[in-house]
């Protein structure tokens, strides 16, 4: 069942038309349920290894308080192993905007010459 599961969820962040806030950070939150229940963690367990509060984890995972700061977020992901994940989120550029440039600046633009 995970597996369906994770195809769904998949195919729903795929899809062009969830695009809010609210189903993104919904979305988050049941993975983050998944990953604490794979983990065999309770939401006390959690709590004190993250340092979130346990009512806030509570809240989170059944959808009632969608206001979590970016830091917590990342203690609950530490907590549960999970922190490089980030880096798939958004990751580093192939090469920097303002090395393109400066290569943009060596290649040779197209001369037209007026006719004789």
């Amino acid at each position: 069942m995970y597996i369906c599961k994770e195809v769904a969820i998949y195919d729903y962040m795929n899809r062009d038309d969830y695009i809010s806030n609210q189903d993104i950070i919904a979305l988050l939150f049941q993975r983050l349920k998944e990953y604490r229940l794979a983990a065999r963690m309770s939401q006390k367990e959690l709590a004190e290894q993250s340092g979130v509060s346990q009512t806030t984890i509570s809240h989170f995972e059944q959808g009632v308080s969608r206001n979590l700061t970016l830091a917590n977020f990342i203690s609950l992901l530490r907590a549960l192993g999970q922190e490089q994940r980030l880096a798939e989120i958004l990751p580093e550029l192939p090469m920097p905007p303002m090395a393109l440039r400066e290569i943009e600046k060596l290649i040779p633009k197209r001369v037209r010459r007026g006719k004789k």
